[in-house]
């Protein structure tokens, strides 16, 4: 029997975790007819039909369910997610240089709206008002649930109540953004950008807000622990990134020194087999000041490097920043900087020190 259940994963509104739930898996699984997400190759969702009016009656028998976000939080985390992955930044023309010129840019704005009608990420063919009635009739027509992401556990029993799903007592969190601002750290100025440039998505968000509060009691359901914190993506996402592209801005750096980058983060996934996000990053962090020790003790680059690693009470993921901040302070494009830092930091096995409790750094 098919499976009658249809789940919108609207991009950065908790819907990797949902997927894995659903399917048992460790990690999201790829675009289907019951998945409605986005396809990588065409970087375009596949919901759209689900939003043709003449289709509501083929789907009047389905379950569909997904999440909104309020989108100043949304689109902070989506850009502090899509910044350092060109295969979607290089969609936008021209290329935002902070999240101020991604908000401002046209081809960014509204996408919640953009992906439910079926639009590509970042397209030139712009939401428009036709588009929200077409999604907020949908909804409706189509008695489609829609959780908020900001009542995240009352939403899965929302969702529960209307389909065959029974979530897990434990759930594990898959995705967690490493760095971006909270939300009571943006300013009101830019709080006000964000839904002056996405208005229609935030008339469709406090429209299913409506819905959802006079629809759910938010107390009420089967209590969910989330198991699981940002130190817990780590490891996925060093599989793919270098960890200093979480903050760092002049990536010519880490490409001048690929070898190493690439031998130490080798190293730790396949042969210290590391499976702790933060010892991950204490024993990357640990490796890389010692990098700079061994190329040049007392060069102001070190001393800087050394004075971070003193600090009695930063967190793994707050000493990376700083790292990286500090090589931004310091290397400077030229063609005589490039020259000085080309395979600048030699890797060395015997320079990593794998703890055996993480008692060994004093920092955790």
């Amino acid at each position: 029997m098919k499976n009658k259940n249809i789940f919108i994963h609207i991009p950065k509104t908790g819907g990797t975790t949902i997927n894995c739930a659903i399917n048992k898996t460790d990690w999201q699984t790829k675009p289907d007819f019951n998945y409605r997400h986005i396809d990588y190759q065409t970087k375009r969702s596949n919901s759209a039909d689900i939003f043709n009016p003449l289709k509501y009656d083929y789907y009047k028998d389905y379950n569909i369910f997904m999440l909104l976000r309020h989108p100043v939080d949304r689109i902070i985390s989506e850009y502090s997610f899509i910044k350092t992955r060109p295969e979607f930044m290089s969609l936008i023309k021209p290329l935002p240089k902070d999240l101020i010129s991604y908000v401002k840019n046209r081809q960014t704005q509204n996408y919640m709206i953009g992906f439910l009608v079926g639009k590509r990420m970042y397209d030139t063919n712009l939401v428009n008002q036709d588009d929200f009635e077409l999604v907020s009739n949908t909804i409706r027509n189509s008695n489609i649930k829609v959780g908020i992401f900001e009542h995240y556990e009352a939403s899965l029993n929302y969702f529960s109540q209307h389909t065959n799903i029974k979530w897990p007592k434990k759930l594990d969190v898959k995705r967690i953004t490493l760095n971006r601002p909270k939300l009571n750290e943006v300013s009101e100025e830019l709080s006000n950008l964000i839904i002056k440039h996405n208005a229609l998505d935030f008339q469709l968000y406090n429209e299913c807000l409506k819905t959802f509060e006079s629809q759910v009691t938010l107390n009420k359901g089967s209590k969910i622990n989330f198991n699981g914190n940002k130190y817990d993506y780590v490891l996925k996402f060093t599989e793919r990134f270098n960890l200093l592209e979480i903050e760092l801005k002049n990536l010519e750096f880490i490409h001048l020194n690929n070898i190493f980058f690439k031998s130490l983060n080798d190293y730790l996934h396949h042969n210290a087999k590391i499976k702790d996000g933060k010892i991950y990053i204490n024993v990357w962090n640990d490796t890389v000041v010692k990098a700079f020790e061994s190329k040049d003790k007392n060069a102001s680059f070190t001393k800087q490097l050394q004075t971070i690693s003193e600090k009695e009470n930063a967190s793994p993921l707050e000493m990376t920043i700083e790292i990286a901040k500090t090589i931004d302070r310091n290397y400077k494009s030229s063609p005589k900087q490039k020259i000085k830092y080309q395979n600048y930091l030699q890797f060395d096995s015997n320079n990593i020190v794998i703890p055996k409790s993480r008692k060994r750094f004093k920092w955790f």
